[in-house]
């Protein structure tokens, strides 16, 4: 062979593996399935093959402990932050500021963008990941599309976070198709993280309750828009980059229309009560400071919901009134933002709701009449969620004992190689057995410059050796 038939291969031999570009490093897709709890996927009498396809192929705890209240927001931001409410400040799906006079109402309104809930708060995940070169892309998160800092994650009109439009992520599967062309497309160059929101199964469970028709419809159709995604990852062969990481926020249990009470038949003058805030399991109550003792102890000695008949003095009582001072500490949330001077509880199935007093969320007769609900004792089986995960950074078919909410998120950081840039509540021991055996030891990805770096001097060397032999 010539010199220059030589050269030539040697020039196709350098083409070949300058094209051969491996990933820039462990991408990552986050699955949030609203409403989900654990004990509704494992008592399914139906055939779930998304979720059972996902567990076999990779690790799910037992459990998620939800952070109290078990509602969406106290959670998402708990996934997103690694905190406790009392920590991260959105202290419940409603809230409302006493100095400026305004409410927060679950991303429904367009003053729940306004800073007084979102400046001064610990990062989130997408701004420390976007902070890290990472791509970020957000369908229906919550927060994701507000500035934070000196970032704004771009994310289109239709894939902003919309709650009085609940069918908005019924369009999910329509996006597969993008997801996994993007991340095949340029996962050389950066590293993918996917944010992703399904609502369809809480927003069916409290209409029509989990034993119905349209809620079995419900979660077979979040199976299905699993199963499809992980047969759209596998054709392309993502699962060697790319980790799938499904997680539901809280649980739901259902109402009892018996328990069910109104907080104006325990008062005398409805004029002490400034605003009443969130409903049915957990209920704010904002009153003036000087008239809070009266207040108290008219909820407190409330006829309504007073044992009666065969109530065993081991039972929770129907409803629990606190002075927020004396909030069982288990919660961490009685040192939280936006807190009343009184916050009634109820027990799971008990509703506590409010007729004519000034609320957020404006009182409607449709309240009455929801199926199933959250924001109960996140001890309670029923407000559990679920962790199930696969791709390179999980063992296979391995079950962990439970976890917290607050644990995830270091598992999401860790996967993008990214330290926590805070202080969070989650702890690594919960966690570390999900994981592949060597993986916190693994070595940094090497960047896509250093890959060509590598190629060229293998190419100058192989040249060199032509020329001089």
């Amino acid at each position: 062979m010539g010199k220059l038939s030589t050269l030539f291969v040697l020039v196709l031999l350098y083409c070949s593996l300058a094209l051969q570009k491996v990933p820039y490093g462990q991408n990552l897709i986050v699955l949030l399935i609203d409403g989900l709890g654990s004990s509704q996927l494992n008592n399914s009498n139906f055939e779930l093959l998304g979720f059972r396809y996902l567990r076999e192929s990779g690790a799910h705890a037992e459990y998620v402990k939800p952070t109290y209240p078990t509602q969406s927001y106290p959670n998402w931001m708990s996934l997103f932050s690694g905190l406790y409410a009392e920590n991260h400040g959105f202290t419940a799906d409603y809230m409302w500021d006493v100095k400026t006079g305004t409410g927060f109402h679950k991303g429904e309104q367009p003053n729940d963008t306004a800073h007084v809930w979102w400046s001064d708060r610990p990062a989130p995940l997408w701004y420390t990941a976007g902070k890290a070169r990472v791509d970020v892309h957000c369908y229906w998160i919550a927060g994701c599309h507000v500035p934070y800092v000196d970032m704004i994650v771009q994310v289109p009109p239709s894939r902003k976070y919309n709650a009085s439009f609940s069918e908005q992520t019924e369009s999910l599967p329509t996006h597969f198709p993008e997801i996994v062309e993007r991340i095949t497309k340029y996962q050389a160059y950066k590293q993918q993280l996917y944010l992703i929101r399904y609502g369809g199964v809480e927003s069916t469970l409290r209409l029509f309750g989990s034993h119905s028709h349209e809620g079995r419809q419900a979660i077979s159709r979040a199976d299905l828009y699993l199963h499809d995604l992980q047969q759209k990852l596998e054709e392309r062969g993502l699962f060697e980059s790319t980790n799938l990481v499904v997680i539901s926020d809280h649980g739901l249990y259902p109402t009892d229309s018996e328990e069910q009470f109104y907080i104006e038949e325990c008062l005398a003058d409805f004029s002490k009560i400034t605003k009443i805030v969130n409903s049915h399991s957990m209920m704010m109550v904002f009153t003036s400071p000087d008239e809070l003792d009266e207040v108290f102890f008219e909820l407190k000695v409330c006829d309504q919901w007073a044992p009666m008949g065969d109530y065993d003095d081991g039972d929770n009582p129907l409803v629990s009134v606190y002075r927020t001072s004396e909030l069982p500490e288990k919660f961490h949330w009685k040192r939280s933002r936006f807190m009343p001077g009184i916050v009634i509880m109820t027990r799971p199935g008990a509703t506590v709701l409010t007729r004519e007093l000034p609320s957020i969320p404006v009182s409607d007769e449709h309240a009455r009449d929801i199926r199933q609900t959250g924001g109960w004792d996140n001890d309670i089986p029923e407000m559990r969620g679920i962790f199930i995960a696969r791709g390179p950074a999980f063992k296979r078919n391995q079950q962990s004992p439970p976890i917290n909410m607050v644990d995830i998120y270091q598992v999401l950081l860790n996967i993008l190689g990214i330290e926590p840039p805070h202080r969070h509540n989650g702890s690594w021991s919960n966690v570390e057995d999900l994981l592949s055996s060597g993986w916190e030891s693994r070595t940094p990805p090497e960047s896509i410059s250093s890959s060509s770096s590598l190629t060229q001097t293998f190419f100058c060397l192989l040249l060199l050796c032509f020329l001089y032999p």
